[in-house]
């Protein structure tokens, strides 16, 4: 703006001054009817920035005086009304078209020519969306929602560093307590605490998450078992009964609650609790919660009485099925028995390679004293 000015009184002062300066200050005559008016170029100019000064004195005058009557702040109002609307519709097609940046000046204009709280409260949305955190926060200071100013910047803090929950854990939980339902905030919460590994704070929102539909139902389930995982490890590793103890003192539901229970059957293989780890792992294959592939996905099979009666009655209907092979071969493995270990995975290996199969057939072959072939499988297992 500043350096407009310039450029425009620096052209002015050219106008007046250029003349001046060569000696050559020409005319302007003004003929109307039968009267004419002769007068230099410069007195002409002079004559005109005068004439538009007084109109606009007038002009303003005159608006003034019209906006003091009922009808004028009436004709005014509305004006500026289809404006400030005119205005806000532009923020909400520009966000309805993804243009951050336009939609925060179209609402910022509409601020103000009428100074409405929802007017600030879309332009800190579209600040935030643009990336200007600062901009945003700036915003929310001109809404009405006092109340919940602490909330938006919560969320606001979080979008833009989830790493900074730490320094900000105290106030995030009394807001959590204000704020029990608030979808944004809770969701927000949940991506920030699992950066610190604190699954204690998480566990007491997932019910809340799990109503509102915060994640899609593969990013719930392995939120949750994830959750229940560390917190059972953190039980396990006080005393040999208070992983037991843990998940004896969880609710019906959560004990039958297929990712909880994944989360459990870890936890007892973690700590090597065989008996219980097959009990679970083998209910669990009954109810079709879990199958031998995820159990073998997820090294969760172990060599447990009732995990070996699934799987050879399995064999039993399906002699040629590779999982099935890998399993038992795995569970020969476990009890040293390397030379049913050896037959099963050899079959498996040849019914569907693939590299945890191979290493386990490499091992095999290295614990019965044949390294040729252990080289050869291993060496197949990294082409696989």
């Amino acid at each position: 703006m500043k350096t407009a000015l310039v450029v425009i009184v620096l052209f002015i002062a050219g106008l007046l001054l250029g003349p001046l300066w060569s000696g050559n200050t020409g005319y302007v005559l003004v003929s109307v009817g039968s009267y004419t008016v002769e007068t230099s170029v410069v007195a002409a100019l002079i004559l005109l920035v005068i004439a538009i000064i007084i109109l606009r004195a007038v002009f303003a005058f005159i608006a003034r005086l019209i906006r003091g009557t009922k009808w004028g702040v009436r004709w005014f109002g509305n004006r500026r009304q289809q404006k400030a609307e005119a205005a806000f519709h532009d923020a909400l097609v520009g966000l309805n078209h993804g243009d951050y940046a336009g939609s925060s000046k179209a609402a910022n204009r509409a601020w103000q020519l009428r100074k409405q709280p929802n007017d600030a409260l879309l332009a800190a949305y579209a600040a935030q969306q643009a990336g200007d955190v600062k901009q945003a926060r700036e915003w929310l200071t001109h809404t009405d929602q006092n109340a919940e100013l602490a909330v938006a910047e919560m969320i606001m803090a979080l979008r833009e560093n989830p790493d900074s929950i730490d320094s900000r854990l105290t106030q995030l939980r009394a807001l959590l307590k204000d704020y029990p339902r608030h979808p944004e905030l809770i969701r927000q919460a949940i991506i920030g605490l699992r950066y610190h590994h604190r699954y204690r704070d998480i566990a007491g929102l997932l019910n809340a998450a799990e109503q509102q539909q915060l994640f899609s139902d593969t990013e719930f389930e392995t939120l949750v078992e994830e959750t229940y995982f560390n917190l059972m490890l953190e039980a396990g590793r006080s005393s040999a009964s208070a992983l037991q103890d843990y998940w004896q003192a969880l609710t019906r539901d959560q004990r039958r609650n297929k990712a909880i229970r994944r989360a459990y059957l870890r936890a007892l293989k973690t700590f090597d609790a065989t008996a219980a780890a097959d009990k679970v792992a083998a209910r669990a294959l009954k109810r079709g919660e879990l199958d031998i592939a995820y159990l073998l996905d997820k090294q969760l099979l172990v060599a447990g009485p009732e995990l070996r009666d699934i799987v050879q009655d399995g064999l039993k209907k399906k002699p040629d099925d590779p999982f099935l092979l890998q399993a038992i071969g795995q569970m020969a493995l476990q009890t040293k028995d390397y030379a049913l270990a050896q037959r099963a995975l050899r079959r498996a290996a040849d019914l569907a390679p693939s590299q945890r199969v191979l290493f386990d057939l490499a091992q095999t072959y290295d614990a019965l004293g044949d390294t040729a072939n252990a080289l050869k499988c291993y060496r197949e297992g990294l082409r696989v």
